[in-house]
């Protein structure tokens, strides 16, 4: 895969990147990089284009001084759709990046499928759970990447505890394009039932659980998850 960079209203993106036919967007969790989706290069079609992205504040991209919302995310991530000329994409999100795409997709509805791996969004958030817990979490976030910024990393988690970042019943219904959701059945960082209330909410969407994986199956379980991908995309 090929590292590169691509401008938006907030400064680069990093991303990493293969040609192929179909375009497919990747999208990490908190404290992580677009690196974590690497093990399923080798295991994805090739048919699948592959554009596995740092996340703004996140990784080598640029860590401006904003707010990090999960909108200013969409709309970085609107700039980089546009900048590559990139269209009827499949956008797969995990954990915060799959929260990104639930916003992206209820408020663009431009991409050509959706695919949410133990995706945030409905749950009760770090922020909101503060204290001890709070604490530990963003402890463990600074040692999950070298990249982290711990003045970034508290932003998002405050931005992410405001009721108004949450997805709603309405609009998890209002979603047409078709879905596919992912869940690890021994994730304790956002438990199986979050997946399965996004299920039922999300009309048409199909249900995938591994059941020997946690929090993050592009890492823990990658043959499984690969092959969820591939038969979604391709059918």
């Amino acid at each position: 895969m090929r590292r590169s960079t691509v401008k938006t209203r907030y400064g680069n993106i990093s991303y990493l990147s293969r040609s192929g036919a179909i375009p497919v967007i990747f999208l990490h969790g908190l404290g992580g990089t677009g690196n974590s989706w690497i093990r399923l290069d080798a295991l994805l079609d090739e048919k699948l284009g592959l554009y596995m992205v740092d996340l703004l504040g996140h990784g080598r991209s640029a860590k401006p001084d904003i707010l990090y919302t999960i909108e200013n995310q969409c709309e970085a991530l609107d700039d980089f759709i546009s900048e590559l000329g990139i269209r009827n994409f499949v956008l797969v999100g995990n954990s915060y990046g799959g929260w990104i795409s639930l916003r992206y997709t209820v408020s663009r509805k431009n991409e050509a499928k959706l695919i949410l791996v133990d995706s945030a969004g409905i749950n009760t958030s770090v922020g909101e759970t503060g204290g001890e817990y709070e604490s530990s979490f963003l402890k463990r976030l600074m040692s999950v990447s070298r990249f982290n910024d711990e003045r970034i990393m508290k932003a998002i988690i405050r931005n992410n505890a405001r009721s108004e970042e949450k997805i709603t019943e309405a609009q998890l219904a209002s979603i047409s394009v078709p879905t596919c959701i992912v869940w690890g059945g021994m994730d304790r960082i956002i438990p199986l039932d979050n997946g399965e209330r996004l299920h039922a909410a999300i009309p048409g969407s199909e249900m995938n659980v591994i059941g020997d994986s946690g929090h993050v199956p592009q890492v823990e379980r990658p043959e499984d998850l690969a092959g969820i991908i591939n038969g979604f995309i391709l059918r």
